[in-house]
């Protein structure tokens, strides 16, 4: 069989995609390792962590059930599912970024911390609305199968960013808040037009002049909230196992324990963005396949990339093991002794890989939704014993330890979870 080239040619975008936003986040992270002291690299941070639970957030609640129903429906309904998805991405990303804002305010006036001002506080809300419209408008390109449109939109975000950072740092004035507000601004200049006009980018076989009926909008907006709902405790898991570890760090260290921990995660990057491409670029194809009861290719599938994705982290962690020298090079003497910490953040990162590849094989029916509830909840409680019996320690790099563990229950867990529904049959694994 010959190559199919268009696929072939499909599949390099989206890497390459995937390799420019990892260079882009890669830079800036090392710029502002660089020029910010550690409390504001801290800073920075900790509210940007916000913007991610609510992009994550906004995943669960709309990218999970849009990519689940996308490839299931047909002519007016399809054109009634990316209305429901796009106009519901601007509802929500406006409505958060404003609940975000207001806590900031109140959450600054009753700590009286010198560092939360009203700039980092706009910041934080404009970051918010940029990022979740940015990853939900990707992913609405990846679902109809045009990852060079997502590559466009990523090569003008990072030039506008990186041009707004450069000029930041002509003027002196690199600060977690102009940083947030620049991510912010220039993620909403590439999705607002799509998010606005949703129908400019669908394939030219879909009929664009014909609306869904106002009923099966109606029942449109209970699939959405029917797969959703049980997606966002995951989704909450997620965060907690994924990105707390800074505010733990805070309370129980100090923020230049913060700043160490963060910046031991820099290195893990690439794992983890080329770990979004893939949920990126498969998670539609998986629901297709499933609807389509192409189980094997699924499997199949499934196999190879835990391979690749156990490969990388192998790579990577003997890269920073051997060549421990690196790291002095990359951050600089204050940041010299990383290695134990970038280690386990390399193993966390790549488990965190594995396990959103066999997530994603749960998620093309309602019943794999529920069954990541569960698992959530389970992983929830586990969190909470594991991460207080971390912050205990003396050591910081025990949080990363715990996270790394958390990573390994919800893989057993998921595993367990298909294995059963493989056993009964379940219409997801026929």
């Amino acid at each position: 069989m010959g190559l199919n080239w268009r696929k072939a040619a499909k599949v390099g975008v989206s890497i390459f995609d995937q390799a420019w936003l990892s260079g882009i986040s890669l830079l800036i992270s090392l710029i502002f390792v660089r020029e910010l002291e550690k409390d504001e690299f801290g800073l920075y941070i900790l509210l940007f962590n916000f913007s991610l639970f609510f992009q994550g957030i906004g995943g669960a609640l709309l990218s999970a059930p849009y990519t689940t129903l996308y490839p299931r429906k047909q002519g007016p309904t399809r054109r009634a599912v990316a209305d429901i998805y796009t106009r519901s991405t601007l509802v929500f990303a406006l409505g958060v970024a404003l609940l975000a804002f207001g806590g900031y305010l109140v959450y600054a006036a009753a700590t009286g911390d010198a560092l939360l001002t009203l700039a980092a506080g706009a910041g934080l809300g404009i970051c918010i609305l940029g990022s979740v419209s940015k990853d939900n408008t990707r992913v609405f390109h990846y679902s109809q199968n045009n990852p060079t449109a997502a590559l466009r939109d990523n090569i003008t975000y990072g030039c506008l960013l990186m041009g707004s950072i450069f000029a930041m740092i002509k003027t002196q004035m690199v600060s977690a808040a102009a940083v947030l507000m620049a991510i912010g601004l220039s993620s909403a200049a590439v999705s607002m037009p799509h998010l606005f006009r949703p129908h400019a980018r669908l394939p030219p076989d879909e009929p664009n002049h014909v609306a869904a009926p106002a009923s099966s909008t109606r029942q449109l907006l209970g699939e959405f909230w029917s797969c959703g709902r049980w997606a966002v405790l995951g989704s909450f898991v997620t965060f907690l196992t994924s990105n707390t570890y800074p505010y733990l760090a805070a309370v129980s260290f100090s923020k230049s324990d913060v700043a160490d921990i963060s910046v031991a995660r820099i290195l893990s990057m690439p794992i983890a963005l080329l770990g979004a491409a893939w949920f990126n670029l498969m998670r539609s194809r998986l629901s297709q396949w499933a609807a389509e009861e192409r189980y094997e290719k699924i499997e199949s599938t499934i196999r190879m990339s835990v391979a690749v994705a156990l490969a990388l982290t192998v790579l990577e962690g003997g890269v920073l093991y051997f060549f421990g020298d690196l790291i002095r090079v990359v951050f600089g003497e204050k940041y010299a002794n990383l290695q134990t910490l970038t280690l386990l953040w390399t193993a966390q990162t790549g488990l965190a890989f594995i396990r959103g590849i066999y997530a994603a094989t749960l998620m093309s029916n309602d019943v794999g939704y529920r069954d990541l509830s569960q698992i959530g909840i389970i992983t929830l409680a586990a969190t909470v014993i594991v991460m207080l019996v971390a912050s205990t320690t003396p050591y910081a790099a025990s949080i990363v330890l715990a996270l790394t563990f958390l990573e390994l229950l919800q893989i057993a867990l998921i595993l367990r979870r298909r294995h059963h529904m493989q056993v009964r049959r379940c219409p997801a694994f026929n």
